[in-house]
C-alpha cells in the first residue's frame, strides 16, 4: 500500500496535541516524523515557529507531504523550508483556531487569526477537528475578511473550506476501561478546567439547586484549576467544595481513569469547545452524559440519544439541576453494564482507532 513520508511542523508539542501525533504516529501506515517544540508562549509559538522549525530541516531530504497544526504560520513556513522543499504538498489539521478562541474579538489580537486564514487558504488540504469548528472558523472568518478592506481571500477561504475534511483528533477510548460507576450517591464527573469558557459557576449553581431539592451526589473535579484562578472559578470551587471527592488535576493517566469508571454521569456547561476529548473519555469509560444542546456536543452524543430520557442533550441549560435530582433518586439503573455500555459505543467511533484511517485517506490524496 502506498506509504508516504510526512514532515510535522507542531510548535505546540504538549497536551492534546502530542497526544494526537502520538495516536496517529502508532497507527498510520505513512511515515510520520514530527518537529516539534515545547509548548509554552503560545503568541511567540505562532509568531516565530515557521522561521525556528524550518531552520531544524535545513540538510533534510523533503518528505512527500508537509503537514502542521494551526500554531504554524503555513506560508511563513514554506517561504523559511529549504528549497528542495518547494512544491511539496502541504495539509494543515486544526485542534483550535484563534479567531473563534474563548475571549471575544475585542480581546483578541487579530493578527493571529488572520494567520489562521492565510495558512488555511495556503494549505493544499485542511483538516478540522469536528464540524462545529469548521463551521464556526467559516463564520468568524466571513466575518472578519468582510470588515476587511479589498481585496481579500474571501473567495479561496470558501474554496478552501467547502474542500476540507473533518477528523477527529484521535482520542485513545479503545484504551479507556470500561467501569462499574459509583458505589454510593449519585457520582458526577466534570472533566473540565475551571475557566470561563467551561462555565463552571453554572455547574456549581446547578449543583447547589439540586441539593436545595434534596438530591444527594458526590462529584469529581477533574479537569483542573489555574493556580491563579478568577474570581468565577474561585467562586465555583467554593460552592462545591462541599461535594468534592477530587478536585485538580490528575497526573497519573492510569488513576484518573479509574476515577472516570466510578463515576455515574458526565456533565459540561460549556460555553466553547472545539472538540470535547476528555468528554468522551468520561462517556467511554461508562459515564452517562448530561450536555448542553449547543457546540460538539449534538455530533458526539449523536449515536446516544434515546438511551435514556434522563441523560443526553439538554434542551435548557437551567435543566441540569433537575436532572440531578432524577438521577440522584437511584443511580443503581446508570451502573448497569448495558446503560454504562450505550455510553461508551456511542463515542467509539471518534476513536484513534477509527480516526487515523480517515487521516491516512487525506494523505493519500496529496500523493506527488
Amino acid at each position: 500500500m502506498l506509504s508516504l513520508s510526512i514532515a510535522f511542523f507542531e510548535p505546540w508539542f504538549g497536551g492534546s496535541h502530542r497526544a494526537f501525533l502520538d495516536a496517529w504516529g502508532a497507527r498510520t501506515r505513512h511515515r510520520l516524523s514530527v518537529h516539534g517544540l515545547a509548548p509554552r508562549h503560545w503568541k511567540w509559538r505562532q509568531e516565530s515557529s515557521a522561521w525556528e522549525l524550518a531552520r531544524s530541516v535545513d540538510t533534510a531530504a523533503p518528505p512527500d507531504v508537509i503537514a502542521c497544526s494551526g500554531y504554524v504560520d503555513l506560508p511563513r513556513l514554506h517561504g523559511f523550508l529549504p528549497p528542495s522543499w518547494a512544491g511539496r504538498p502541504s495539509l494543515m489539521y486544526l485542534h483550535e483556531t484563534q479567531l473563534t478562541y474563548p475571549g471575544g474579538q475585542a480581546e483578541r489580537d487579530l493578527t493571529h487569526g488572520f494567520s489562521n486564514i492565510l495558512s488555511a487558504v495556503r494549505a493544499d488540504r485542511v483538516v478540522f477537528n469536528s464540524r462545529f469548528h469548521l463551521e464556526e472558523f467559516r463564520g468568524a472568518a466571513d466575518e472578519v475578511l468582510r470588515r476587511l478592506p479589498r481585496p481579500t481571500p474571501r473567495a479561496e477561504l470558501a474554496s478552501a473550506l467547502d474542500a476540507a475534511t473533518v477528523v477527529p483528533p484521535m482520542p485513545e477510548l479503545s484504551s479507556v476501561p470500561l467501569g462499574p460507576g459509583g458505589d454510593g450517591p449519585l457520582r458526577i464527573a466534570f472533566p473540565h478546567r475551571l475557566e470561563p469558557d467551561k462555565d463552571p459557576l453554572a455547574f456549581a449553581h446547578a449543583l447547589t439547586r439540586a441539593a436545595s431539592k434534596g438530591a444527594d451526589f458526590e462529584v469529581e473535579l477533574l479537569g483542573g484549576h489555574p493556580a491563579k484562578a478568577g474570581p468565577q472559578a474561585a467562586e465555583a470551587l467554593d460552592l462545591m467544595r462541599p461535594w468534592l471527592r477530587t478536585s485538580g488535576h490528575v497526573e497519573d493517566r492510569s488513576r484518573y481513569l479509574e476515577i472516570l469508571g466510578r463515576c455515574d454521569v458526565v456533565a459540561s456547561t460549556a460555553r466553547h469547545e472545539f472538540f470535547g476529548v476528555a468528554f468522551t473519555e468520561a462517556m467511554a469509560a461508562g459515564g452517562s452524559p448530561l450536555a448542553p444542546d449547543r457546540l460538539n456536543y449534538p455530533a458526539l452524543l449523536s449515536g446516544y440519544e434515546g438511551a435514556d430520557p434522563l441523560t443526553g442533550l439538554l434542551q435548557d441549560p437551567s435543566d441540569l439541576a433537575g436532572r440531578l435530582v432524577a438521577l440522584a433518586r437511584d443511580p443503581r439503573p446508570l451502573r448497569s453494564t448495558s446503560r454504562r455500555r450505550a455510553a461508551r459505543d456511542a463515542v467509539m467511533p471518534f476513536d484513534a482507532d477509527t480516526a487515523f484511517r480517515d487521516l491516512d485517506r487525506v494523505i493519500d490524496g496529496l500523493a506527488p
